[in-house]
């Protein structure tokens, strides 16, 4: 009843006797029943994290082996990101505090170790839910596979909110494995882009990161003059415990929580 799915206990645990529940079946599915996209269009919505992630190719060289899987086109969800720092901004300056929400597992630990703080969290979807819901907006039949480093992504896209957006979430390491089964080596292959969003957006992985862009956000909106914005980056769910702690207790000298559950933000996920 404690657990907030951060993963961190699948990479402690000695024996390795732990693991995170796989849906690499159901991406498998999705991929075969679209009849090479025909029947409907699966896109694949990866993490900004991914551009660390695959440390032995060249991103470009991922991006053309995760088409080569048969998905129909790949979106960064740091566009979903630069949507959320913009709407975020506005509702931080209306309300005069918030806590992020881009993290699930964050968010989680919100609702079950400070329940009196969940009125507190933004109301915003996460960035893999708004790109998802803005894919499916324009394209009905699409279905939306997000590739992440993130166990939490698996609770989040079940919650009702998010479900009818995303269909189904994998990790790199997943990803990875889908590689290997089709003997794809991407180290061969032609480099292809990935140039959806922005400089902003695509920080979101790093601790840090959304602060430096919600404050982007209030400088394009032009409310950086009405609204003094306080941010208190949190790396780690243990900075996020003491920044609430701190927050319940009216001591907290900030506006903005920007939780990660992860050391480094989604980077070290």
């Amino acid at each position: 009843d404690k657990c907030i799915s951060c993963g961190a206990c699948v990479y402690q645990c000695p024996f390795g006797a732990i693991m995170d529940k796989s849906f690499i079946i159901n991406a498998i599915d999705l991929i075969k029943k679209s009849e090479s996209n025909s029947e409907y269009k699966v896109y694949a919505v990866v993490a900004p994290s991914i551009s660390s992630q695959f440390s032995y190719a060249k991103l470009g060289q991922v991006i053309s082996g995760i088409k080569a899987l048969g998905f129909y086109t790949v979106i960064e969800a740091a566009l979903g990101a630069d949507m959320v720092a913009a709407a975020e901004a506005k509702e931080l300056a209306e309300k005069g505090f918030l806590t992020s929400s881009c993290c699930p597992a964050f968010v989680d630990f919100i609702h079950k170790q400070f329940p009196d703080m969940t009125d507190k969290i933004s109301h915003n979807l996460s960035p893999m839910a708004t790109i998802a819901k803005y894919i499916k907006e324009k394209d009905q039949n699409a279905k939306v596979v997000f590739i992440g480093p993130c166990i939490a992504k698996k609770s989040e896209f079940q919650k009702e909110e998010v479900r009818k957006c995303v269909d189904c979430v994998i990790t790199f390491e997943e990803l990875q494995a889908l590689f290997d089964s089709r003997d794809l080596d991407i180290t061969q292959m032609a480099e292809d882009v990935l140039d959806n969003a922005s400089y902003f957006g695509r920080i979101f992985a790093r601790s840090g990161g959304l602060s430096d862009a919600i404050a982007q956000g209030l400088k394009e909106s032009g409310l950086d003059g009405k609204f003094e914005f306080k941010p208190v980056p949190c790396d780690g769910i243990e900075a996020c415990r003491v920044a609430l702690l701190k927050a319940s207790k009216n001591v907290l000298d900030g506006n903005f929580i920007e939780g990660m559950a992860c050391v480094g933000g989604c980077i070290g996920g």
